[in-house]
């Protein structure tokens, strides 16, 4: 019977913090951290309403880091209610997106799929962004992350793909084998050679 009140309490928790996340969390880009290179990866954007008026604009910003190292946004998920609007750089590249509407009220949140070519080069790449009510007030996430920072940007952690590690480690593995068997044929030929 305890075990079974546990393992209640426990599912439950778990069914809390899943839906107390995307409630109460702050704007991001998900998943946070990306292999370099890849290109249509999909990723989610996502922003709570934190006031108790509707959000009428919300959208960010592609750094200019993210589009110089080959970074850049190829499509949206159509959000029923939404207006989508996107501006582009002088290369064509996306530099910012962003939807006006007036749907999103008071704990809830919007979330939209968008597909993204990630930059080739490794590193931190900020995504900032903004939520605008209807009394005007606009709400800034742009920040460097850190403690105590109350309006930390979205960021996505760019790595090198591990393939790349793992082909350095085999190619290493494969020059040692080709050594030692350098050494064995070397040491059986020198043994055939002076007989005892």
């Amino acid at each position: 019977m305890q075990k079974h009140t546990l393992g209640s309490l426990i599912s439950a928790s778990i069914i809390l913090v899943a839906f107390a996340v995307p409630l109460f969390g702050h704007a991001s880009v998900n998943p946070r951290t990306a292999q370099a290179g890849i290109h249509h990866k999909i990723f989610y954007v996502r922003a709570p309403v934190e006031k108790e008026i509707p959000v009428v604009e919300w959208g960010y910003e592609v750094s200019q880091e993210w589009r110089d190292n080959g970074g850049d946004v190829n499509s949206f998920q159509d959000i029923p209610g939404y207006e989508l609007h996107v501006d582009f750089d002088d290369d064509g590249k996306v530099e910012r997106f962003y939807w006006t509407g007036t749907q999103a009220v008071m704990e809830t949140f919007q979330m939209v799929y968008v597909s993204m070519n990630v930059p080739e080069e490794p590193g931190l790449y900020p995504f900032k962004s903004w939520q605008k009510y209807t009394d005007g007030s606009v709400v800034w996430w742009n920040e460097p992350r850190g403690e105590g920072v109350q309006n930390p940007y979205p960021a996505v952690t760019v790595e090198a793909p591990p393939i790349l590690t793992a082909g350095v480690f085999q190619v290493s593995a494969t020059a040692i084998a080709l050594v030692a068997l350098a050494i064995s044929l070397l040491a059986f030929r020198n043994g055939r050679k002076n007989p005892v």
